[in-house]
């Protein structure tokens, strides 16, 4: 099973916004400054990227963990290559290795965090299951969504085709007319 559109979406964008976010955090605790927006605009961009290229199935606690890790990492590096926020001229990037403290940090914090995103991950795909199940108190919600969310305003072609359905007469009434749907639009 695979998400697409909003779902799809919105997985990106929430792993995205947690990634950048204590990458952020952390960066600026560390550093004493905040990254410049440059810098955070990149970082998001090539965070979210990623994200929707991997937002497909569900994924487990390895694969969100690696990838957290990975864009962490990747951002710490980007966010020492460009000049931090209120600073002027060179970028404060250094060929030094990360100080084993930093290094700490990040696993931790990407650890817990990782561990946050897959509780999230499961919670959404069981909703999403129980929905695709049919479950009677859901069942108009879950029809609205696709509806709305998943069906494109670009192709209102679905939606006439399943109004104009032909609707067969029982055996018995075969010679009657059964008219459904919307009356036709008049000239006047």
């Amino acid at each position: 099973m695979t998400s697409q559109g909003f779902a799809r979406e919105s997985r990106a964008g929430v792993f995205t916004l947690v990634c950048l976010s204590l990458s952020v955090l952390l960066h600026t605790v560390a550093a004493g400054s905040m990254p410049s927006a440059p810098a955070i605009l990149a970082g998001a961009g090539l965070v979210l990227v990623v994200a929707f290229a991997l937002a497909g199935p569900e994924r487990r606690f390895p694969v969100i963990a690696a990838v957290l890790l990975g864009a962490q990492f990747g951002l710490h590096y980007l966010f020492e290559a460009l000049p931090h926020a209120g600073h002027h001229g060179e970028a404060a990037f250094s060929s030094v290795p990360l100080p084993p403290g930093m290094v700490l940090a990040h696993l931790v914090a990407g650890l817990v965090t990782a561990l946050w995103l897959r509780g999230g991950e499961a919670a959404a795909w069981r909703l999403l299951r129980w929905m695709a199940r049919g479950v009677a108190p859901l069942r108009g919600l879950w029809f609205f969504l696709l509806r709305t969310l998943i069906v494109p305003a670009t192709r209102p072609a679905l939606l006439v085709s399943a109004a104009r359905r032909v609707v067969r007469p029982a055996p018995g009434w075969r010679h009657s007319v059964i008219r459904r749907g919307p009356p036709a639009s008049s000239p006047a």
